[in-house]
């Protein structure tokens, strides 16, 4: 019996050490990715916004999803690795790949979750210094100042929001509109979006029109838009709206119908942003579409190529009609808009008419139908990507082209821009130089510095 329990015994001892729990354990394979997770575009995402521009598609990128859970281990590989010495911890990884806010793609974070609904904070601060303003400046002819001084140029909050992929909807306001700073909503819409090929929006949202125009407040390679998209697109307007997206926006259409377009009897005033709190009391109808190509690839958010990108390009065309109570308002523009390796460069033509009504509803000083043109061309290089960029903008406009007087302008606007936290702290300064082509020159340059918190 002694001799049969000391083979019995030495057998055991002979299949412990074969077995694999006595064995260096194996790495544990890399744990498996969360569903549908993908890398942040760089850039983020583009959109209308007035302000999605920028600002609207922007809304419409809430699909983040929920880390995986840790894959469940077998209770051999468990035992295996108490067993092994304590292993010292790994290097701090850099924060852009521990994934922290403040790195390329922090407004993709920047969210957080109520069940199935999503939310994303709006916030836009913009201050304004003026340095230097020439003596004959003026805000009604488009200036950005008229004295040496500061500015709140734009204080916006707000929120966007989607429901499980299904509903977007987004809510903000401008807390420092006009002269006596009044707050007023900037953008109230909401949207069924279960389809990417069609997307309905209803409320007050940027009609698509200009893709200057389209673009978000604070993405913008210099402090203001050009001058001409200023006076010419109708901005944000109450009304309904269709938009598709095909083959990751090599082709896109939108297609709205709104409140009709009210205007300033000064062209460089603009168009009036309607939120309509009286319903259509004094206005008609207007339409607005447009077609839109980035056949190579999404251009991204802003309209400098902050990260210094492969080859990307963007054509769009579009137009409106308004038939408003006091004028009927046309308008068609065409834009293309380059990046590569850290330039940028866009070019775009509008177009509008105004023609009055015979009775109209409002009084106006118009007596005549006017024809407007304008050609834009800008072009800037990221000289640090994500960091430090120079731009420069020289505008054509003619606000009536049957008359040659003090409003044909030649407008030139250069800037240097720096850029913290990925876009969240950004400084600019610009000058602009406008030259009167028929009449009188008047002294109306100015020199403008802008620090920006945009989210």
């Amino acid at each position: 019996m002694r001799h049969l329990a000391c083979v019995a015994g030495g057998a055991a001892v002979l299949l412990a050490l074969s077995s694999p729990r006595a064995q260096e354990p194996e790495p544990a394979a890399e744990e498996p990715a969360a569903a549908g997770a993908r890398p942040a575009d760089p850039q983020g995402a583009q959109g209308p916004g007035g302000e999605l521009t920028g600002e609207a598609e922007g809304a419409g990128e809430l699909d983040a999803r929920p880390d995986a859970p840790e894959r469940p281990r077998p209770p051999q590989e468990k035992q295996a690795r108490a067993s092994q010495p304590p292993v010292a911890p790994a290097p701090v990884a850099p924060a852009a790949a521990r994934g922290e806010p403040i790195e390329p793609g922090f407004r993709e974070r920047a969210r957080f979750s109520l069940g199935p609904l999503e939310l994303r904070p709006i916030a836009l601060l913009a201050l304004q210094a003026a340095p230097y303003v020439g003596d004959d400046a003026l805000s009604q002819a488009g200036d950005s100042a008229e004295q040496p001084g500061f500015r709140l140029r734009r204080v916006r909050a707000g929120l966007y929001g989607d429901v499980a992929g299904l509903v977007r909807f987004a809510i903000s306001t401008e807390l420092a509109g006009g002269d006596n700073g009044t707050a007023r909503i900037h953008e109230a819409w909401g949207g069924v979006t279960a389809m990417r090929a069609l997307e309905v929006y209803a409320g007050a949202r940027t009609v698509p029109f200009s893709r200057s125009a389209m673009l978000g407040a604070g993405e913008g390679a210099l402090t203001e838009r050009p001058l001409a998209v200023r006076a010419i697109a109708p901005f944000t307007q109450v009304g309904i709206q269709a938009e598709g997206h095909f083959q990751d926006r090599a082709f896109s259409y939108h297609a709205g119908v709104y409140n009709a377009f009210q205007r300033a009897d000064q062209f460089y005033a603009g168009q009036s942003e309607s939120l309509a709190p009286l319903g259509n009391r004094f206005e008609g109808i207007a339409v607005a579409g447009r077609l839109a190509t980035e056949p190579l690839g999404p251009l991204g958010r802003a309209l400098q190529d902050v990260a210094r990108s492969p080859l990307r390009v963007g054509a769009g065309a579009d137009g409106f009609f308004s038939n408003g109570g006091a004028r009927t308002l046309y308008g068609a523009s065409a834009d293309v808009l380059v990046h590569a390796s850290g330039l940028h460069a866009l070019g775009e033509v509008l177009w509008t008419g105004a023609s009055p009504k015979s009775v109209p509803t409002q009084p106006i000083a118009q007596v005549t139908s006017v024809s407007s043109l304008a050609l834009v061309f800008e072009a800037g290089y990221m000289i640090v990507a994500r960091k430090l960029g120079v731009s420069g903008r020289v505008e054509w406009i003619d606000p009536n082209m049957d008359v040659d007087d003090e409003g044909d302008n030649l407008v030139l606007t250069g800037g240097v821009s720096y850029h913290a936290y990925d876009d969240l702290v950004k400084a600019q300064l610009d000058y602009t130089h406008r030259e009167e082509l028929g009449g009188l020159s008047l002294a109306n340059d100015a020199l403008i510095l802008q620090l920006q918190l945009s989210l």
